[in-house]
Formats: C-alpha cells, structure tokens, sequence
C-alpha cells in the first residue's frame, strides 16, 4: 500500500510521481502508469509532486488544463531547499555523462530532488534507471509488467 516492497511496514515512502506518470494519468486512453498512480490515490499513498512537475504537464495540454491544475494542487509540493541541492544537481549531470548517460537539466533536478527528500521517482521514463547508481531510488512500476 504505497511501500516499496523491502521498506519496513511501518515507515511509508514519499513517491515524487514524474510528469509521464501525470500525463497518462490525465490521458483519455490511460495506460498502466496511469492505472498504478489511480491504484496508489485510492490507496492514500504519500504522493508528491514539484513545480517542474506541474509545468511539465500543464505546458503539452491543449485542453482543460485549469481543470488539471486543480486537481494537481490538492497534492503537496516538495521543493528544492537550497543551492546545494542545484550543485548536487550538476555532479550528478556530470557523473551519469561519465556513465554515458545523458539527461536534462529537469530531469537531473527532479533526481536530485528524489534523493534529497529520501522519495522513491514513480516514472515512465526508462533514463533515470542509470541514476541508481547515486541513490536514486525508483517505484517498482515497470511498464508492460504484469
């Protein structure tokens, strides 16, 4: 019920969901991410979500964005705490581009941001599974899995 399956029954994990997660969730035609994020709302998992977040999923609507603005707002938003976190942010850039990796500056944020705040990523998007080698810890969703 919103745990990572080895976390202890008693301490829940915060779950930063990522915009591709938001994005089918909001989906006319839903695909699995969205069902797992529906399944962990109903389940009242400790579900947050950060300003990139919003903006990434707000800027690619066409339509009633207002009406998924609202509906993003009821979550809480983690933030970066500081300018530590933007110079870890960097590291981590460069690391992973060591590792042959090669991601956005949104997306090293929103990693930094997972492992700052101790949260699990719930995301669709397969380039952050080379980030774990820094701490990132990922929502055992994969797509396609039954």
């Amino acid at each position: 019920m919103g745990r990572r399956p080895e976390a202890d029954a008693e301490e829940p994990v915060l779950i930063l969901v990522d915009s591709s997660v938001w994005i089918d969730y909001v989906n006319a035609r839903r695909g699995q991410a969205g069902d797992e994020l529906d399944r962990l709302i109903q389940e009242g998992a400790p579900l947050v979500l950060t300003g990139l977040v919003v903006t990434e999923v707000l800027q690619g609507l066409r339509r009633d964005h207002l009406s998924v603005a609202r509906g993003l707002a009821l979550w809480p938003l983690i933030e970066p705490e500081g300018f530590a976190l933007y110079v870890g942010a960097a590291g981590l850039y460069r690391a992973a581009r060591q590792r042959g990796i090669t991601l956005s500056t949104v997306d090293v944020v929103l990693a930094a941001l997972a492992i700052e705040h101790d949260a699990d990523l719930f995301t669709t998007d397969s380039d952050f599974e080379g980030l774990r080698f820094a701490g990132l810890k990922l929502w055992p969703f994969r797509e396609g899995a039954e």
